[in-house]
């Protein structure tokens, strides 16, 4: 039996509105009651949606779909090396779906979810981790920087930002002028993009000012690069060409993995396998290692889980904190 076209609600005029929020079938619905149905997803969410079933159905996948359809579509992503996360995301796109069209969702079967388990426990569902960047290594690399320079400059804000902040990649390069606030203290960062945050919720994160003279302050280190760059509004981390123009769109998040492999080459710690994402997982092992709380570490990284958020933990030395050195009554 050929089974029955279904107009797609997150690529359908009739189900979309000028502003990229999702809309259904709201007959009956009060006023209010439709506000906040237009509010329950956020256009990015909407967007991440359509470009994903547009993958399903470039790969030949039908609307509605069988559990077999979708298990076989996760199989055949996984072998060309998508990453669990990203299959598990795929997962989710279909699954709404379904749930927009009232239809009972092949995603929630036993083969599908068990399709899922077994990629992650193939693929390990840990991935391959980042290894922490430790306090020394960072100013190692800051020490071989040339801050009279642009480029210097832009890279050491960068990387103190990314590593007090504990920000991705993705995060760091997204952040505006109007998202800091200056406080005596120090600077309150509003996060207005966040690979976890679907919900559209507003995300705080606060930077401490260190003592002055401290080389090493993310606080001071940002005052100067916007001082340098004259940037008062817009991206903050903005490209700059090889003759050291400053452009007026953001910085590629790729320029941060090239620009942090030359200053980790330069500072003879490029055999260490350091990422973008290093600068996060050291920020957590280190004020983990310092004795800062879960809570106070929390409220920087953004975690709301718990098993993830040990997973950050990275213990760089085999010997560092460990639960066998008494010896003695």
């Amino acid at each position: 039996m050929k089974r029955q076209h279904h107009p797609n609600p997150l690529t359908s005029q009739s189900n979309q509105s000028t502003n990229g929020e999702l809309n259904v079938d709201n007959a009956g619905l009060s006023r209010e009651a439709r506000r906040l149905l237009s509010e329950s997803v956020s256009p990015n969410t909407v967007r991440a949606m359509r470009a994903d079933l547009k993958i399903y159905q470039q790969a030949g996948g039908m609307l509605p779909a069988t559990e077999t359809d979708i298990a076989n579509y996760l199989s055949a992503q996984n072998a060309l090396g998508k990453k669990p996360a990203t299959l598990e995301r795929y997962a989710n796109s279909l699954h709404m779906w379904h749930r927009y069209h009232n239809l009972p969702s092949p995603v929630k079967t036993i083969t599908v979810r068990s399709v899922l388990r077994g990629i992650k426990k193939s693929r390990d569902a840990r991935q391959a981790s980042a290894p922490a960047l430790r306090l020394k290594d960072l100013h190692a690399m800051l020490d071989v920087v040339d801050r009279e320079t642009l480029h210097g400059l832009r890279d050491s804000a960068i990387f103190l930002l990314s590593f007090y902040g504990a920000f991705r990649r993705s995060e760091v390069v997204a952040l505006t002028y109007q998202d800091i606030e200056w406080r005596p203290e120090g600077i309150i960062i509003t996060l207005r993009h966040s690979k976890t945050n679907r919900s559209g919720r507003v995300e705080t994160k606060s930077l401490m000012r260190a003592d002055p003279g401290d080389r090493y302050c993310p606080v001071r280190m940002l005052k100067h690069w916007l001082a340098a760059s004259g940037i008062t509004k817009g991206a903050i981390f903005r490209g700059i060409s090889s003759k050291g123009k400053l452009g007026a769109g953001r910085m590629v998040a790729q320029t941060l993995y090239i620009r942090m492999g030359m200053v980790l080459e330069r500072a003879g710690l490029a055999s260490q396998g350091y990422s973008p994402h290093s600068f996060r997982a050291g920020f957590i092992t280190e004020a983990h290692l310092r004795g800062k709380s879960d809570v106070q570490i929390k409220r920087v990284s953004g975690h709301r889980d718990q098993n993830t958020f040990e997973r950050y933990i990275r213990i760089a030395d085999e010997f560092e904190n460990n639960a066998g050195d008494f010896f003695s009554l």
